[in-house]
């Protein structure tokens, strides 16, 4: 049950753009650390625990490799390690590739989570009044892969047992044609029905109510409070030449609200949660 789904997509599309701009615009290992718990722990909540773990669990081998692949090509830093050909393999590097990677993690989980909620008649409802031949666009872009993979089975399951790059071949363009053929459907049909000119309805109608209101508004209050606390505070870490971290009171309390920043889906979904077994063990 993910109530953050009920909301409205400008405060869904809020949360994810503040979760995101505070990953890029603070390199940061505490900042990054919380929000790959908090976007983990939800992905977990949304997609169920085995796919979830799955690919979490990739997410982490990605950061393990952006670590060892930046050691390799990157040899600033005072601490050396190891010397391999003559050349170091310094603390500075690793952490400053595990950091990378774990702001590619971080976003990759964001997204993740943004694709899993805002579907393709929630962006409409928010674009399709001011861009409506966009709207469309991205909407039959999001439908293509999965489409694309549906046709792929149909296809494989109609051909012989057989392989080759001739068979393949064969398919791929089978697969275009289908995809073109579609779209030029589509987008005949949608001109004569009017797309696009004039004032349309949409098929998600949702009012941006007092809800939507209070969640924009701690979203909005979260990140910009976090984000002054951190400026203000002058924490961070440099990580060349030589690592050092650097943190007070006011840096902890700018972790404290980027924590509550990260963690507002899944603070509705557990008071949601909460509340329905509480509903249910009076029954």
């Amino acid at each position: 049950m993910n109530t953050f789904n009920r909301y409205h997509p400008a405060a869904i599309l809020l949360y994810f753009t503040a979760a995101v701009a505070v990953n890029i615009l603070f390199f940061d290992p505490v900042i990054l650390c919380i929000s790959f718990v908090s976007q983990g722990v939800f992905y977990l909540y949304i997609k169920g625990v085995r796919t979830g773990i799955l690919f979490v669990g990739k997410c982490l081998l990605f950061a393990v490799f952006c670590l060892f692949a930046n050691t390799l090509v990157n040899h600033r830093g005072a601490s050396a390690l190891i010397f391999i050909g003559g050349l170091p393999i310094t603390a500075e590097s690793a952490f400053y590739g595990l950091l990378t990677g774990l702001l590619l993690t971080d976003s990759v989980l964001a997204f993740g989570c943004y694709h899993s909620i805002m579907t393709s008649e929630k962006l409409m409802c928010l674009t399709g009044n001011f861009f409506p031949s966009f709207s469309l666009v991205f909407s039959m872009a999001l439908g293509l892969v999965p489409k694309m993979k549906r046709d792929y089975g149909k296809l494989k399951e109609s051909q012989p047992p057989a392989k080759g790059v001739k068979l393949q071949s064969g398919m791929l363009s089978a697969l275009v044609g289908f995809s073109l053929e579609d779209s030029l459907e589509m987008g005949i049909s949608m001109r004569y029905r009017g797309y696009g000119s004039g004032r349309r309805t949409s098929i998600y109608s949702k009012k941006f109510g007092w809800r939507d209101g209070v969640m924009a508004g701690a979203v909005v209050l979260a990140a910009a409070s976090g984000i002054a606390c951190y400026v203000w505070s002058g924490a961070g870490v440099d990580v060349f030449p030589y690592i050092q971290f650097r943190y007070n009171r006011a840096g902890a309390a700018a972790y404290a609200l980027f924590a509550i920043l990260f963690n507002i889906p899944m603070a509705v979904n557990a008071r949601e949660e909460i509340k329905w077994n509480r509903i249910v063990s009076k029954i």
